[in-house]
């Protein structure tokens, strides 16, 4: 299990931008001595952004340049459609990767697929995850080390209540908070999950179930197991089974190729045959149609 390699820093306003265009831009600055001066940061910040545009699947070690990395097709396909990362669905794409990547985001994907609690602290968190990894056999890290990767995960999803931005530049918010899936409260030092119904854009909705299932083929599958399987969107988008109905009725009620059939408590979901980045290439030609 991987924790760590994002140096304590959540993703910050304008990072992944910098870091994917300087990749496929001029890839050969991204490992001269004066890359971060390339980015605009710190050595420590160059070193979290290249984490994060692999944690995210922008990028991927590169098995010809051992050491190096190189953008992915998705990440091709996000730089190209929105590079600037102005879009919600773009961050709602990069969470459902971020959860989904075990080999460089272990405490995002066991808090999100495995962690129950609605309300909470963050030395519950810990504790949570320290069980969780020892009742996997797996070596278990310091204390100090498992509460850094949580300081960071938290820091990265909670909206603080009430508001009070600290640095006067903003370049501590990162955008994940837009996402609307936690809040913190100042007062009390609690975290909040906010499982209510979300309007997710039946694209980015596809997407998330067709990386699940690797959607070569038709898929109709029951909605109990949407709301369980790990990374599917009932875990991914924060909902119950009720709000996941809720959100399904949202998707359908904007795209019909997303249908819900059966009855009560056997419900299911049916999606055409479409891979992941297609799904996504629907997304930016659905929003670009809109905005004109």
């Amino acid at each position: 299990m991987r924790f760590s390699g994002h140096e304590t820093f959540s993703v910050r306003e304008g990072w992944l931008h910098k870091g994917l265009r300087l990749l496929i831009k001029e890839p050969e600055k991204m490992y001269d001595e004066f890359t971060a001066d390339y980015l605009g940061v710190g050595s420590n910040m160059a070193k979290s952004i290249r984490h994060w545009l692999q944690a995210t699947k922008l990028a991927v070690q590169d098995s010809e340049n051992r050491g190096r990395i190189k953008p992915t097709p998705f990440g091709e396909l996000v730089f190209e459609k929105d590079p600037y990362f102005v879009e919600t669905g773009t961050w709602w794409l990069l969470h459902i990767n971020l959860i989904a990547h075990k080999s460089y985001a272990d405490t995002w994907n066991w808090f999100f697929n495995y962690f129950n609690l609605e309300n909470f602290d963050r030395p519950v968190v810990v504790e949570n995850l320290r069980q969780y990894i020892q009742l996997k056999n797996k070596k278990v890290p310091s204390l100090q080390t498992l509460d850094r990767d949580v300081a960071c995960l938290l820091s990265s999803y909670a909206r603080h209540i009430p508001n009070e931005n600290i640095d006067p530049e903003g370049v501590r918010d990162c955008p994940f908070r837009e996402l609307g899936l936690m809040s913190y409260f100042r007062t009390s030092g609690t975290y909040q999950m906010h499982f209510r119904a979300k309007e997710i854009h039946p694209s980015i909705f596809g997407y998330c179930i067709a990386e699940l299932f690797n959607n070569d083929v038709p898929i109709d599958i029951d909605i109990q197991q949407l709301v369980r399987e790990p990374s599917g969107p009932g875990r991914t988008f924060v909902l119950t089974s009720e709000s996941l109905f809720e959100t399904l009725n949202y998707v359908m009620s904007e795209n019909d190729e997303i249908k819900m059939h059966g009855h009560a408590g056997k419900r299911a979901v049916s999606l055409p045959n479409r891979n992941s980045l297609d799904w996504i290439s629907k997304y930016f030609e659905e929003i670009r149609k809109v905005k004109n």
